[in-house]
């Protein structure tokens, strides 16, 4: 792990974290060392002190706290905050936003076995049924109605032959939003499939790009699936389907190619409508003594840097459903008349201010202050525009728990819990998981849902002692 410039030390704020050895939450110290890198560091009574890179630049990263939404409770939680972040998770009595975008599991089947991915790839075998996807549904309408974004993820939900039931199913309940998470391999090699999807009710499709070039694929898939990934995009484009290219950032793999990725997507805005873009992080078994990891403020200056002068760093502004730190974005209107930049784009960030922005904040909308609306309320067409989001998930060496307690981005599994997205794919350094797949019915019966919690529980780190650490 990189040593923070220890020649000086300003301390910016205290916050709580986990040691990555044993997943105890411990106070935290927050503070930017002589060459404005933001640390955060903390001591476990039995690992030692842990100190973990969290931003590249003091100012930005102030700025971008400073800058944060009012939080809007979940309407309803479904289990009592009984142990210590994050082992009470479903959603807890102690979580401070609610959900806004959740997850389904469909599969746990994979046709890819991508070395840099946190998904587990088997056989399937005990994948969730009908009745329980179906009650999966009823959970997130209950908790946060239908008018929000239902995301079908795994795994790789084309493996599952009844696709097409599965979001069928979510728009008889009512949903308007329904979005595949997918790798593309069956959409571009499958005549007819992605028809029968959207047939079904599909509204967009997540998919999976990490480059533009083949040597990417090579590193994050195994294999160079480049020439795939076209094909499922045409293929959306011949459906009319939009199309949001999700881009898992690795350092000194594709982080030199987000420029690239960005002029790729504003070429192709008549059916890609956004770039997610998602630092890597860690679930599985890693050494926590050599972990760097890249964060949002990485990524923002990286993509500023590559764009050509169409997005400055301080034109990617925190969005209204999460902690701060969790998610920003801008919306790039395609609008030759009003832009400088010789793609024909402009950041919508150049046609508000910030308080502007924060104004328009609706706690009534499931993605409270939404760029093209601000704009459109302006009179100003949104047509062919381009979102970016940038998505700063995290692990057990980067996790903060108070960000977790704004988590909005959730999994909902078949026992009508919905599980942070963080904590349902958090692992120790040793890989064991703290929530096993789908937390399923039988694990709800007063039994721990794995080891982990069951330490944490009963054993030495009970919640009376860590709330005092």
């Amino acid at each position: 792990m990189a040593e923070p410039n220890a020649t000086e030390r300003t301390f910016l704020h205290a916050t709580t974290s986990l040691c990555p050895q044993c997943l105890r939450e411990l106070k935290t110290d927050v503070y930017a060392d002589g060459k404005g890198v933001v640390w955060m560091e903390r001591t476990c009574p039995d690992h030692g002190t842990i100190t973990t890179r969290r931003w590249n630049d003091a100012n930005h990263y102030q700025w971008i706290c400073d800058h944060g939404f009012p939080k809007v409770a979940p309407p309803f939680t479904n289990c009592q905050a009984g142990a210590p972040c994050p082992f009470s998770c479903g959603t807890c009595t102690r979580h401070e936003r609610r959900g806004t975008l959740l997850e389904i599991e469909v599969t746990r089947n994979c046709n890819l076995h991508c070395p840099v991915c946190f998904m587990s790839a088997t056989d399937g075998e005990h994948d969730p049924t009908l009745d329980q996807i179906g009650a999966m549904y009823d959970t997130i309408a209950a908790a946060v109605g239908t008018n929000g974004a239902v995301q079908l993820t795994g795994g790789e939900p084309t493996t599952r032959a009844d696709l097409p039931d599965i979001v069928a199913m979510g728009r008889s309940k009512g949903f308007w939003g329904i979005e595949l998470n997918t790798n593309g391999l069956v959409i571009a090699a499958r005549p007819g499939y992605l028809e029968s999807l959207v047939a079904a009710g599909l509204t967009g499709v997540y998919l999976s790009f990490d480059g533009v070039t083949g040597d990417v694929y090579e590193a994050t898939c195994g294999r160079d699936i480049l020439d795939v990934k076209l094909r499922a995009i045409e293929r959306c484009r011949e459906c009319g389907i939009q199309v949001v290219l999700s881009v898992a950032v690795i350092q000194d793999v594709n982080d030199d190619q987000l420029g690239d990725i960005l002029r790729f997507a504003l070429e192709n805005s008549d059916v890609v409508a956004g770039i997610a873009l998602q630092p890597a992080f860690t679930s599985g078994r890693f050494d926590v003594s050599h972990f760097e990891s890249m964060s949002s403020g990485d990524v923002i200056f990286a993509l500023a840097d590559q764009s050509e002068g169409l997005i400055d760093r301080y034109d990617i502004w925190p969005l209204g459903t999460s902690h701060p730190l969790c998610d920003t974005g801008v919306f790039l209107l395609h609008d030759e008349q009003r832009a400088t930049h010789e793609s024909g784009f402009v950041p919508a960030t150049k046609l508000m201010t910030m308080d502007e922005y924060q104004a328009a904040f609706n706690p009534d909308s499931p993605q409270g202050s939404v760029f093209a609306d601000i704009l459109a309320a302006k009179g100003i067409p949104t047509h062919d525009g381009l979102s970016i989001i940038v998505m700063n998930y995290m692990d057990a060496v980067t996790m903060d728990t108070q960000r977790l307690r704004e988590c909005s981005m959730m999994v909902t599994v078949p026992s009508g819990m919905s599980v942070p997205f963080c904590s349902y794919h958090l692992t120790d350094a040793n890989g064991c998981r703290v929530y096993p797949m789908w937390l399923r019915e039988e694990l709800r019966d007063g039994t721990a849902p794995s080891k982990l919690i069951e330490r944490y529980t009963f054993g030495k780190y009970a919640h009376s002692e860590n709330q005092e650490a």
